[in-house]
């Protein structure tokens, strides 16, 4: 080590002047954190927008995944045909087509497991930015697919098998599903903090929660109004957003109570998602416990 550097290390200049004391570093205001959440999540959704084109190409996604969804609406609605009942073909027709969104957005819980095993997780970790955000806008691309083919499976079924649909409201019907996905999404991200520490337990979270949003939610059955199935139901994602699109279908008038209670349980699962999968992050630093497996 060098004189100089010496010097420097123990406060001094060269020549014995002692060196002036540290600027003290600044806090950034609140606009300048938002600006950098804003470039976070904005960069995150173009990771994702880029994992998506490595997956599907358009034809591969209109020919193939899109097709497979729409089949899958139309096996559910030919339950309601064979037994003989036109208003059990509609129920379950606009509810197999509108649940598409929500159980596209549970494919963060995969995305999250991919970052750990692909060793970009612990890069995440080390940066000063906010890893909640960037895990959160990296698996935007799951949303924005499953409104998309909601929206074509709706389109598609319900002219095709003359199911009722008041298409003026349509737009306010594809409002409250966005809404119904981004709340199943926030309670994707709170899998998401089991996952991350467990990943072998991917599949069995999001298989058990798209059992319960397929039974209790009022996809394919009504919803129970009583119990403890009764209150779990009115804590799930899809349940009140569901009830308004419905609503919307038959040509009535917005619930906003029922949107109401959407957005309540989908800012509940956003700040339980946060305390969550902000803490397992934590956890995992400070016990090192992050393998590649």
């Amino acid at each position: 080590m060098t004189e100089f550097a010496t010097e420097r290390i123990c406060g001094r200049l060269p020549g014995g002047g002692l060196a002036p004391d540290p600027v003290p570093a600044q806090r950034p205001s609140p606009l300048a954190r938002v600006r950098v959440a804003a470039r976070q999540v904005a960069y995150g959704a173009l990771a994702s927008y880029r994992d998506y084109r490595a997956m599907f190409t358009l034809r591969t996604w209109l020919f193939g995944w899109t097709v497979r969804l729409i089949c899958q609406v139309l096996f559910f609605a030919g339950l309601g045909r064979l037994v003989g009942s036109p208003s059990a073909e509609a129920y379950l027709a606009f509810g197999n087509a509108a649940v598409l969104g929500p159980l596209g957005s549970l494919g963060v819980v995969s995305s999250t497991v991919g970052e750990r095993v692909s060793g970009t997780l612990q890069f995440l970790l080390l940066s000063r930015g906010s890893t909640f955000l960037v895990l959160a806008s990296r698996g935007l691309h799951w949303m924005a697919d499953g409104l998309l083919t909601s929206t074509i499976a709706l389109c598609v079924v319900s002219p095709l098998l003359g199911v009722p649909l008041h298409w003026a409201a349509l737009p306010v019907i594809l409002a409250v599903l966005c809404l119904s996905t981004v709340s199943c999404y926030c309670l994707a991200l709170c899998m998401t903090s089991i996952s991350v520490r467990r990943p072998g337990s991917r599949m069995y979270l999001t298989a058990g929660t798209t059992i319960a949003l397929m039974l209790l939610a009022g996809v394919s059955t009504p919803v129970p109004e009583s119990g403890a199935t009764g209150l779990l139901a009115r804590i799930l994602p899809l349940t009140h957003g569901l009830s308004a699109a419905r609503t919307l279908a038959a040509g009535g008038v917005l619930d906003l109570g029922a949107v109401a209670g959407e957005a309540a349980v989908a800012a509940g699962w956003g700040l339980l998602a946060w305390l969550l999968l902000t803490r397992a992050l934590r956890h995992t630093v400070r016990t090192g416990s992050l393998s590649l497996r």
